[in-house]
């Protein structure tokens, strides 16, 4: 018989994962750009800023920078382009 309990312990761990995710990038965001604070999300292997302009624009001059740190902290990183 089908057990829903084993089924969902399955997905327990990725909440883990994406609270993990989220404090690495803040704190690639802090060493690398000089930012706290910043709102984002990431689809699709893109790493999207929702701020205003001037800070985007400060992420974009160390985006390679930034995109390297990211790749070597954060072992599963599927971030390869920020926006």
């Amino acid at each position: 018989m089908f057990n829903i309990a084993d089924y969902l312990k399955k997905f327990a761990h990725l909440e883990g994962d994406l609270v993990f995710q989220k404090e690495i990038i803040n704190k690639a965001l802090k060493e690398v750009c000089n930012l706290e604070n910043i709102e984002f999300e990431i689809r699709k292997g893109t790493l999207y800023l929702k701020t205003n302009s001037v800070v985007k624009s400060i992420v974009f001059m160390k985006k390679d920078k930034l995109v390297e740190y990211l790749r070597v902290n954060l072992s599963n990183s599927k971030v390869l382009d920020v926006r």
